[in-house]
Formats: C-alpha cells, sequence, structure tokens
C-alpha cells in the first residue's frame, strides 16, 4: 500500500487527506444526526401534555431546562402564544431554517471532496505523462516496457481519486437521508405543536 502511494507522486498525499476528512466528517454527522438528539420522544411526550393543559409556563420552563431543536421551536411558540396560525408558522419557519442549516452542517464540503478528488488524481496523471513525454524525448521511446510501467504508475492517481470519489459520494448521500428524516419529523412535530399552542 505505502509502495502504491509513493508511486501515485506527491498528489497522494492530498487525496489521501481529504479521504481521511471525509471519514471524519461522515463519522461525525452518524453520531451527531441521531433523532434523539433533536426530538427526544419522552420529553416531546411531556412537552405536548402541557400545552394541551395550557399549563405553557411548565411548558416554557421545560423548553429552558432541555435545549433540543424541538424545545427551541416550542420555546419561540410559546412566547407567540395567541397569535394566528399564519404568524406562528412564520414563527416555526423562522427557528426551523436554523435548525436545519445545522442539520445539513459538512454536507457541501462532502460534496466538494467528492469533486476535487478525481481532479487531484487526474492532475496527478497529466504531471506523471508529462514526465513519461520528457524521457520519450531523450530517445528512450524504442523501451516500451519503460513506457507502458510509466502509463500504469500515471493512472494510479486517477484510480486513487475516482475509488476514493464513489463512497464519499454514498457518504453524502447517507448523511443527506439522515438529515432530511430530522428535518421533516421536525416539521411534523412543530405543526402539532402549533395545534396545541394557537
Amino acid at each position: 500500500m505505502i509502495d502504491i502511494i509513493q508511486k501515485g507522486g506527491v498528489l497522494m498525499y492530498p487525496i489521501l487527506g481529504l479521504s481521511v476528512v471525509a471519514l471524519g466528517i461522515f463519522l461525525e454527522r452518524l453520531w451527531v444526526l441521531r433523532p434523539e438528539r433533536f426530538i427526544p420522544v419522552a420529553l416531546l411526550a411531556k412537552l405536548k401534555e402541557l400545552l394541551g393543559a395550557g399549563n405553557y409556563n411548565e411548558a416554557a420552563s421545560l423548553c429552558a431546562i432541555n435545549d433540543y431543536a424541538i424545545t427551541r421551536i416550542a420555546a419561540r411558540l410559546i412566547e407567540d402564544k395567541g397569535q394566528d396560525w399564519q404568524k406562528l408558522s412564520a414563527v416555526a419557519e423562522e427557528v426551523g431554517s436554523i435548525e436545519a442549516r445545522e442539520l445539513a452542517s459538512y454536507q457541501s464540503t462532502l460534496l466538494i471532496i467528492v469533486a476535487l478528488e478525481p481532479l487531484l488524481g487526474l492532475l496527478g496523471t497529466v504531471f506523471a505523462m508529462i514526465d513519461i513525454f520528457n524521457v520519450m524525448s531523450t530517445g528512450a521511446i524504442g523501451d516500451g516496457q519503460a513506457l507502458s510501467g510509466g502509463i500504469a504508475l500515471a493512472l494510479i492517481t486517477t484510480a486513487a481519486g475516482i475509488s476514493i470519489a464513489i463512497p464519499v459520494q454514498v457518504f453524502h448521500h447517507i448523511a443527506k437521508y439522515m438529515a432530511d428524516k430530522i428535518t421533516n419529523e421536525l416539521e411534523r412535530q412543530t405543526i402539532a405543536l402549533i395545534e396545541l399552542i394557537k
């Protein structure tokens, strides 16, 4: 493995470095994007019970001591209780958009890595091909084995870049799916809270 990295040239290091960054982001997203971190079931049930009974002060206190996405949304809705549906929906959308941005963290970084990996691989191949043609210009054009070996080495970076870009693309889709699933559930539960508060 180390031999292949060395043969691939200096651009193998940023290619591998970006793969480590992508893996780190993916593992972080797997840890963060768990529904219980945003919408704890037991807490939500208690909050709905309090709101349904009209105990807004207790509900606000519950939100204040429990810092989750759903309690932050609920706290803002409680502040504006008594407003019409449109007003409460606008408040929920404002707070929800902030939560959605947090859920989507690092997705663009993964997409950038997906785009960069093959480009870095191609650049490594171009550099290697330039070296091959420089050797050919010195009169070694008849050495087919040396040329084919050089071309094979030139393709190592391209293969590495594409091989890493594919799983990183999968990482991005998994993280996006998890974030979208939580966002949709937040929207559903927010509508339920608005019904209890208005």
